[in-house]
């Protein structure tokens, strides 16, 4: 057996076990491009000041006091840039949709950011660009 063939094996006794596909990284598509039942996407403007990890904290951190009553938030790895240099940073959340939403929408607010959302296939910014996403770099740090 080759290493290939090897590995491909070992992968497909780990998704056998797991229960579920293993994504890998060439595969992977921006959050939000195909909906997830129960989870919603959102990207806030890279402000470029620290790591993406700093600023997702300092996003909640202006976020004031959470309403959210279930569920969790997490930070994604993924990085969409516009074709006029503007970034926008993945976040996803669960539960309580309303609550998680509030808290991004004030944060963003407090720091003076820009949310967006993909539609279809666009980049749908809050101050009004609709970015089509084959025109955007997309990266996954």
């Amino acid at each position: 057996m080759s290493k290939g063939e090897q590995m491909n094996n070992d992968r497909e006794n780990l998704e056998r076990i797991l229960g579920g596909k293993i994504e890998q990284r060439a595969d992977r598509t921006a959050p939000g491009i195909n909906p997830v039942a129960g989870v919603e996407f959102i990207y806030y403007e890279d402000f470029e000041t620290s790591r993406a990890s700093s600023q997702f904290r300092k996003l909640l951190d202006s976020a004031g006091e959470f309403t959210a009553s279930s569920g969790g938030i997490v930070s994604d790895s993924c990085r969409i840039t516009l074709p006029n240099g503007q970034c926008f940073l993945a976040l996803s959340f669960h539960g309580d949709l309303d609550g998680w939403r509030k808290a991004v929408e004030a944060g963003a607010r407090t720091l003076g950011l820009r949310l967006a959302r993909i539609q279809g296939d666009h980049l749908m910014v809050s101050d009004g660009q609709s970015v089509p996403l084959s025109e955007c770099k997309v990266d996954f740090g």
